[in-house]
């Protein structure tokens, strides 16, 4: 299908039908623009999740900055289709397709998925088949893309072995670039997809499981190795990571592949100029990385085994990044992301400069991963001066005794003390987060959970009126790759005896709200993340049963599973189940950091309460994951794509703790009414999207906005009603004030230069009133376009349906689950057919184009850009808006159309005006100016 044709066909018979399909259209800010045709290689990064999760991945959007850096590659994303998106693809025949350009993914040259959770694997299934590309490696043709995975999950990727072409084990940065150099070479040098394999697998880091086979022995797992010795001599060899000895008879195919790792994290590595989502994410800020790694030794931690060592980026960089990203984007919060930013070196001094740099733009920062001993009162008031939101810690365990087992070295002292910081600082809620199940624990820990919150709760009622405490459990899954990788894990039903002792004990706590997991979920998680090669018919049956977004409470169905499990002869339970030390493990050949005799040494002194100090603080203790000057043992490196030199900033880091005070409106502060328009690029997203796209666009801007006041401090700004998602329009307002007076061209320019694609600016004009654009309106007018219903007929015919429908007291018709009683003979204000023949698109387009301040029936002016395409028949519709609600132009064409031949959202609706009464009553509306 060509792209043109696929987005015709999204435009007109899909979209509209689904729900947010502002997950699909793209139109983000700093997106670049390439043509497939001058470059050498196009690769999809996919994440298997919706698009407002997998934006908010720091990783993707890495990725996707390097590899579009490149001139001679091409980069575009694509997220996992949500269920009804999914269903009318299908239904359709449309396939899986990037959010850019609307391209098939089977055209791209690549598709590398993020591997980022267990349960995310059947939704990679469905990626594929709606790209029309073989679930399995083995049967793949030449002309298919390679699929290649990365993330945490590849450190065990043999669950997915069966389905990926390669994976990335460890950083992606350097080696995302290997992979493009090699295929863009294997591609010159006429090479099969076999022979680029056997080449991939000769790069540092990268594992192709078609080279490797499991040694079965006496019926039990006996190890993974490379094809050449799965049979005959040198098996054994291979088993131990052996890499001569495979190079010596199977070609450069290493016995175990070692985790791939940055050398540094730097400037250069890192999104400057940050692609912005027109539509609300899941985490909506600016993410800078601060450091890489952790040395804290959570004995249950994977992140924090599988990314040493500590790699913190230079302050000078982090600034940089701040300054740029925050003045490409307009993002309103600053996150500075690490496994545990509390424990980077130079925080106060760095949150004290981001605070002098930021406090009058109103920038908040945020830290999503603190540590309670290393949090006090100059953090509290660093990153609370702008906006206070909440505060999330993690004991995770209720006694000392067990919080020694896991390597937590926090006290209740320190827990508790960090609670009181925190209230007396202003906050008045925080999050505990704490894990079940972990291994030694006994009915006391769990007592012990009970009292730690009832005596946080205790701390905070002292400190805080109306303090919220939200305690979150989630029962502990073995990791690979960490101390308790050979743990047993809980059974669901022992999980759920321990969430409902919590529950009954902690219900007596009115300020506390509890939150658990789906025993089973973490069932299925457990098993995925501990299994070998034979869940891969497991996935792929789930998967053909109609199993997605397991990791979505309303979607997960463990009764798929169940039926998957049977089918391929599997018992889950048995990977639940404690692993022998002495045995292999179907990970064994792949190497994630820290070696076996090292995590066999901290499972002993877990079992012996026996604490493991930072080696940052104490000295090495040779987790064999550090080769000497602290560099990770497989560090790679190389230069990464320059890019475009971003603005100078505008001024010198400095690292001043001077208390800022806010400037409000002065005696010169002035009001404006904006005029805009949203245009096609933009008719799927919300209103409360286009308010964001307003916001950031003022933050771009630097327009001197007058803010509110308190704890979450945002522009005065004043919206006229919404359009319903779907629609265009011309007649969109808000108003704004300013501290100062400036002249309209310059509101106009610099506001504009800010907004997405798709929002215009159409004019400012000053303001003497203080009532609002909602406030005002009583009317809007729209052109109805491409009524499906109403093809076909006469004029005169449509004119009938019209009287009809004017006599109408009232109708139902349905709103989101639900139904709503409309009036159509008092909010149908005017509805007249425009034209229904041939000449049908040049009258709308008139009709369209009526220039604002004309009143309703005047002579049309000149068209708007980014007015929609117009097709017979057209309508013009003046629908009231009154304190009793409005009736939507949908309404109208479903009413219209009582047996509709297709279904009434399809129909094309363009606002032409927001009408206000003359004076003060129906008659003699006039448009809103």
């Amino acid at each position: 299908m060509h792209m043109s044709e696929l987005l015709e066909r999204l435009e007109r018979e899909v979209l509209p039908l689904v729900a947010r399909p502002s997950r699909y259209t793209g139109g983000e800010r700093n997106v670049p623009r390439k043509n497939p045709a001058d470059v050498d290689l196009s690769f999809l990064l996919a994440f298997p999740d919706v698009y407002e999760i997998g934006m908010s991945h720091l990783g993707i959007r890495m990725l996707y900055d390097i590899l579009n850096r490149r001139p001679d590659v091409l980069a575009e994303r694509v997220f996992a289709p949500w269920t009804d998106m999914e269903g009318l693809m299908r239904e359709k025949g449309v396939p899986l397709f990037s959010i850019e350009s609307q391209r098939p993914a089977r055209d791209f040259d690549v598709i590398g998925f993020t591997l980022q959770y267990e349960l995310h694997y059947t939704n990679i299934l469905m990626m594929l088949d709606l790209a029309s590309v073989a679930l399995r490696t083995a049967d793949r043709g030449e002309d298919e893309p390679l699929i290649i995975g990365g993330g945490p999950c590849a450190l065990n990727p043999e669950p997915m072995a069966a389905f990926f072409d390669l994976f990335v084990i460890g950083d992606g940065e350097s080696a995302v670039l290997d992979i493009a150099d090699l295929v863009i070479a294997a591609r010159g040098d006429g090479l099969s997809r076999a022979e680029t394999l056997v080449r991939a697998a000769a790069l540092p880091g990268v594992y192709v499981p078609a080279l490797y086979d499991e040694r079965i022995e006496n019926g039990l797992y006996a190890g993974t190795v490379p094809r050449a010795f799965a049979q005959g001599d040198g098996a054994d060899d291979a088993a131990s990571g052996d890499a001569a000895s495979s190079e010596s008879r199977g070609g450069e195919i290493p016995g175990r592949v070692h985790r791939r790792a940055e050398r540094s994290i730097d400037y250069a590595g890192h999104p400057s100029v940050p692609v912005v989502p027109v539509t609300e994410t899941t985490h909506d800020r600016l993410a800078v990385e601060i450091m890489r790694g952790c040395t804290r030794g959570c004995r249950f931690c994977q992140p924090g085994m599988i990314t040493r060592p500590v790699r913190p980026r230079p302050t000078e960089d982090i600034i940089r990044l701040v300054d740029e990203g925050l003045a490409a984007s307009g993002y309103h919060e600053v996150s500075l992301v690490s496994l545990s930013t509390s424990d980077f070196d130079d925080l106060p001094e760095l949150i004290s400069c981001l605070n002098e740099r930021l406090f009058d733009k109103r920038v908040s920062i945020s830290l999503p991963s603190l540590r309670v001993d290393r949090f006090g009162l100059e953090l509290a008031d660093g990153i609370g001066k702008v906006r206070r939101a909440g505060l999330t810690f993690a004991p995770e365990a209720g006694t000392q005794r067990l919080r020694d087992v896991v390597n937590k070295n926090e006290t209740e002292e320190s827990i508790l003390r960090t609670v009181d910081v925190a209230f007396a600082s202003g906050w008045n809620r925080i999050k505990l987060y704490f894990m079940i199940g972990l291994p030694t624990e006994t009915e006391e820990d769990l007592e012990g959970i009970v009292r730690l919150v009832s005596k946080v709760t205790s701390v905070a009622r002292k400190r805080k009126k109306g303090a919220r405490i939200r305690v979150s459990v989630s029962p502990f899954v073995p990791r690979t790759h960490t101390p308790f990788q050979w743990e047993r894990q809980d059974t669901s039903d022992e999980t759920r005896r321990k969430e409902t002792f919590l529950r009954e004990r902690l219900r007596r706590e009115r300020s506390v709200k509890l939150a658990t997991r789906d025993p089973e979920v973490s069932f299925l998680e457990g098993v995925m993340a501990r299994g070998g090669r034979s869940l891969s018919e497991v996935v792929e049956t789930a998967f053909r049963a109609g199993a997605r977004f397991d990791g979505w409470t309303e979607m997960f169905d463990f009764g798929r599973w169940r039926r998957a499990f049977e089918l391929a002869g599997v018992s889950p339970e048995s990977f639940l189940e404690a692993r022998d030390p002495d045995g292999p493990l179907p990970w064994d050949h792949i190497d994630g950091g820290p070696s076996r005799e090292f995590l066999l040494a901290e499972r002993e002194k877990a079992l012996r309460a026996e604490l493991t100090p930072d080696c940052r603080e104490s000295g090495c203790f040779d987790c064999g994951a550090c080769v000497a000057g602290g560099v990770a043992r497989g560090a790679a490196g190389r230069e990464m794509p320059e890019r475009p030199e971003a603005p100078a900033p505008t001024s010198r880091p400095s690292f001043g703790r001077r208390e800022r005070k806010v400037r409000q409106a002065d005696a010169n502060g002035t009001r404006w009414r904006v005029r805009y328009s949203k245009g096609a690029a933009v008719r799927f997203i919300s209103h409360l999207d286009i308010v964001r796209a307003v916001l950031r666009a003022l933050a771009i801007s630097e327009l001197p906005v007058v803010y509110t006041q308190g704890f979450n401090p945002h522009p005065k700004l004043s919206f006229g009603p919404p359009l319903p998602v779907g629609a265009t329009g011309e007649a969109e307002f808000f108003d704004l004030e300013l501290t100062r007076a400036l002249a309209m061209e310059e509101i106009e320019a610099k506001l504009g230069a800010g907004l997405p694609e798709g929002l215009r600016v159409l004019s400012v004009s000053a303001l003497t009133s203080k009532r609002s654009p909602s406030a005002i309106a009583e009317g809007a007018e729209y052109v109805i376009s491409d009524v499906q219903g109403l093809e076909g007929l006469s004029t005169e015919e449509i004119e009938a349906r019209i009287d009809a429908l004017r006599r109408v007291r009232e109708a139902e018709v349905p709103k989101g689950g639900g139904v709503k009683t409309v009036r159509p003979s008092e909010q149908i204000l005017e509805l007249v057919v425009v034209e229904t023949g041939a000449a049908a698109g040049a009258a709308a387009g008139a009709a369209v184009g009526a220039a604002p301040g004309t009143a309703v029936g005047a002579t049309p002016g000149t068209a708007v850009g980014g007015a929609p395409e117009l097709r017979s028949p057209v309508l013009r519709a003046v629908l009231a808006i009154g304190k009793e609600g409005a009736m939507r132009p949908v309404d109208v064409v479903r009413l219209l159309t009582a047996e509709p031949a297709a279904p009434p959202e399809l129909a094309r609706i363009h606002r032409t005006a927001l009408l206000r009464g003359a004076s003060g009553g129906r008659a003699g509306l006039e448009p809103v100016r």
